[in-house]
């Protein structure tokens, strides 16, 4: 207990230089900050983040009334041969399959969709109240089923579309009971 209470002592007051650094005046000279954010948590400069997309879309990047893509914004699949060395080729089973692997994130164009979910199912052009394009492209199954709906050709919101009833599971067979063994009545 006495040595404790010494080696306690000796701590605040560093009598013994155990917490003495010789290159920077001590292991105590600036004083620590346990809530300051750290640096690699800050972004270069707050006030100029871009975290959505910066190009404008074009007519390359809109979805045709059948669901296709022309132009430079669609991309057919890479053949085996020409896939750069590394790089998985995808080739449609099917017309219509999807192009390119890859998830489906907000603010992507319409073509960008296409080209993972394949050719929609249905799709709904026409314009919004400020004479914006909307579009829904609907896929009620595949990779990435749901109702996709865009404005101004990006992506603006994810509905889940309407899964297909489960099949009726069948009627669970009853086991047949033992028979019961009669016993004497008890006098």
């Amino acid at each position: 207990m006495v040595c404790a209470a010494a080696l306690a002592v000796a701590g605040c007051k560093n009598s013994a230089q155990v917490f003495t650094d010789q290159n920077d005046g001590g292991f105590f000279a600036k004083p620590v900050d346990f809530f300051k954010k750290p640096d690699w948590a800050k972004p270069a400069n707050a006030n100029t983040a871009e975290l959505g997309p910066t190009r404008q879309v074009g007519p390359e990047d809109l979805v045709a009334a059948d669901g296709t893509c022309s132009g430079a914004g669609a991309q057919p699949a890479l053949a085996p041969a020409a896939a750069p060395e590394g790089a998985i080729a995808v080739t449609p089973a099917e017309p219509g399959a999807p192009t390119v692997l890859g998830g489906i994130a907000l603010a992507m164009t319409e073509c960008q969709v296409v080209q993972r979910a394949g050719t929609p199912t249905n799709v709904s052009i026409g314009a919004g109240e400020k004479g914006e394009r909307n579009v829904v492209l609907t896929y009620p199954s595949g990779t990435w089923p749901g109702i996709y709906r865009f404005s101004d050709g990006r992506l603006k919101v994810i509905e889940r579309a309407q899964a297909p009833p489960e099949p009726p599971k069948p009627p669970a067979k009853k086991k047949k009971a033992a028979p019961k063994k009669k016993t004497a009545p008890a006098q």
